[in-house]
C-alpha cells in the first residue's frame, strides 16, 4: 500500500468527528441569467486562451507561461459518474479567482502570481478540524488552500485592458468562497416553511 500523505492521514485521523464546512452562496439570479453567460462566454473566447488546468502543487509555477491572465484555483471530488452514453462526468467547484497583469498589476504574469500562492499551499490540512477558519484573505487561502484534490486554471489574455473585467464578470458567476471582492449582493431568505405546532400528547 502506497503511504499517506498528510491531506490523507488528517482525513483518516478525524472521520469520525463533525466535518469541517466551506460556505458555498450561489446567486440564484445569476445562475439563471442565462444571456450574461453567454457574453461572457463569448468575450472569454475573443480574448482569453483555451482554459489550461494542472494540479496545484508547488513546483507547477516554473511551468506556467510569462504572460498576463486569469487562473482559479478549482476544487474537484476524485470521482467520475459514468454517464448513461458511457462518457464520465464530475463537477467541480471554484474557490478563488484571480488575474496577473490587469490593471494595477501591470508586470506580472501568471508564473510570478502562482509563485506568491506557493506558501499558502503549504497549509496544514490539520488545521481545518483543529483551529477556526481565518478572517484575513492571506489566513483564509492558507487554511482552505489545504483541500486536496486542488487544481490551478488559468488562461492567457493579450489585451491587458480586459483582464479586470473579466474577472469581475467570473467572480460574480462563480461566488468563490474565497474572494472577497467582486462578489454577487446577495440576500438571505427566511424559511417560509410552515413549523408544526406543539400539542399536549
Amino acid at each position: 500500500m502506497a503511504s499517506l500523505n498528510s491531506h490523507e492521514r488528517s482525513v483518516i485521523r478525524h472521520r469520525a468527528e463533525a466535518s469541517p464546512a466551506l460556505e458555498l452562496q450561489l446567486g440564484i439570479a445569476t445562475m439563471l441569467d442565462v444571456p450574461a453567460h453567454k457574453v461572457l462566454q463569448d468575450d472569454l473566447a475573443e480574448h482569453a486562451s483555451p482554459w489550461e488546468q494542472a494540479l496545484a502543487v508547488e513546483s507547477l509555477g516554473d511551468s506556467l507561461p510569462h504572460e498576463a491572465g486569469l487562473y482559479m484555483f478549482v476544487w474537484r471530488p476524485s470521482i467520475n459518474l459514468v454517464m448513461a452514453d458511457n462518457s464520465q462526468s464530475s463537477f467541480h467547484q471554484v474557490l478563488y479567482i484571480g488575474q496577473a497583469g490587469g490593471s494595477g498589476q501591470r508586470g506580472n504574469t501568471l508564473r510570478n502570481r502562482y509563485r506568491d500562492y506557493k506558501k499558502h499551499l503549504r497549509g496544514n490540512p490539520e488545521h481545518l478540524w483543529t483551529e477556526e477558519p481565518p478572517t484575513t484573505r492571506a489566513g483564509r487561502l492558507t487554511y482552505y488552500l489545504a483541500l486536496r484534490p486542488l487544481e490551478f486554471w488559468f488562461a492567457t489574455v493579450e489585451d491587458r485592458s480586459k483582464i479586470k473585467n473579466l474577472e469581475a464578470r467570473l467572480i460574480n458567476l462563480y461566488n468563490p468562497p474565497l474572494n472577497n471582492q467582486n462578489r454577487p449582493k446577495l440576500r438571505a431568505r427566511l424559511s417560509t416553511i410552515p413549523q408544526p405546532a406543539l400539542r399536549d400528547s
